[in-house]
């Protein structure tokens, strides 16, 4: 990569007249044969069944596939299909997949919203491997701010752990080895305004994957997709998941590939993660193409597909959350400039009530690491350097 970020590099190359948002061309093997099938009898953009059966085999090979690696990423994602509204079909993306890999697989560990984290853990104890499938995402976002509920930071931790714990006098959560994944729709405008500074905190946006796409009329009466195409299809997922139970090793060129890419990868709010993502998508899209290595074919793939995430995620930002960090910034320093401060002091001079701990956290860690500001250990008062 020379130095160049693959995301500055596309945004260079694109043409004139060409939507940044396009999706990438990279829906190949067993998930680009299953959107091509269906859409060509149904609305939804092409990409919307893509990702979705990604996100539905990934559920299915978390714990089972991974790359060789000590951080041993998981093929878990959690996906949201953004659309403008119920012209988009989103729902119908999510449901004729989770249809196929429910008639495909027998017992295939899906659940259709729960309302708490006690009812999530009644569900992961049945199987510790689960797909949490939202029609409507408001749903889970509405639960989430039910007070005393500890569905948001459960759901928050699984993302990258597979244990969370709660307890208060009386009961208590426990999951152990839980594989959750997460697939849900939701309209632009309602995601945009769904939000309150309680996800922001806690980091929740960024664990999700945003889909957005639009789809068009073009069926009046949709025909059938075929059975033969459906059993053909249903084989070679078979096939996939009896060949996979080991750790994939990647080759040389395409690590070098992938570090290039990392190093260079743009210091924003909305690229936390997106090298999570990375890892867990390479050896998922590799097994996706029948291959047991992760090649360069699968890396350059998984990029294109995070350049195109970190486009998305600053477009459809529902708190322009680079900005709010920005202004942040700059009020600790009009704030320092006139004498060190005590946290207490900090926070209120930043109206942490207004804008939330995250935004208040970022900034002092972004103006650390850049040495402007430090903290005296005796007296534990800021300042500026």
């Amino acid at each position: 990569m020379d130095g160049i970020s693959n995301f500055a590099k596309q945004l260079k190359d694109l043409e004139p007249n060409q939507d940044p948002l396009q999706f990438p061309d990279i829906m190949t093997g067993l998930a680009g044969n299953f959107a091509e099938v269906y859409s060509a009898c149904l609305e939804p953009p092409k990409h919307f069944f893509y990702m979705c059966f990604i996100t539905c085999l990934g559920a299915l090979l978390s714990g089972r596939v991974s790359l060789a690696s000590e951080l041993s990423p998981q093929t878990r994602l959690y996906t949201l299909i953004l659309g403008e509204s119920a012209d988009d079909r989103k729902s119908t993306a999510i449901a004729k997949t989770v249809e196929f890999f429910r008639e495909a697989i027998q017992g295939f560990p899906v659940c259709r919203g729960v309302g708490s984290a006690e009812g999530l853990q009644e569900r992961l104890n049945e199987e510790n491997r689960l797909l949490l499938y939202f029609d409507e995402f408001k749903a889970f976002v509405g639960k989430c701010k039910i007070e005393s509920s500890v569905l948001l930071p459960c759901v928050t931790t699984l993302f990258e752990s597979n244990w969370y714990e709660s307890r208060v006098k009386g009961k208590g959560i426990r999951l152990e080895n839980a594989h959750l994944s997460l697939l849900a729709a939701s309209t632009v405008q309602t995601y945009e305004r769904t939000w309150d500074p309680s996800f922001t905190d806690i980091g929740f946006n960024n664990r999700l994957f945003l889909v957005p796409g639009a789809g068009e009329r073009k069926y009046a009466f949709p025909e059938k997709v075929s059975g033969s195409d459906k059993e053909r299809m249903k084989g070679e997922l078979g096939k996939i998941l009896k060949a996979v139970n080991f750790e994939m090793d990647i080759t040389p060129s395409a690590k070098a590939l992938f570090e290039g890419w990392y190093l260079s990868l743009p210091q924003s709010i909305h690229t936390k993660r997106l090298d999570t993502y990375a890892l867990r998508l390479m050896p998922l899209l590799s097994v996706n193409d029948n291959k047991h290595t992760i090649e360069d074919d699968a890396v350059k793939k998984v990029l294109l597909l995070c350049d195109w995430q970190l486009r998305v995620r600053q477009l459809h930002d529902p708190i322009d959350a680079d900005n709010k960090v920005a202004a942040t910034e700059e009020k600790m320093r009009r704030l320092l400039r006139t004498g060190s401060k005590s946290e207490r002091d900090l926070k209120r001079g930043v109206h942490v009530e207004r804008s939330g701990l995250w935004f208040y956290e970022t900034a002092i860690k972004n103006l650390q690491a850049a040495g402007e500001i430090k903290r005296d250990k005796v007296s534990q008062q800021w300042a500026l350097l």
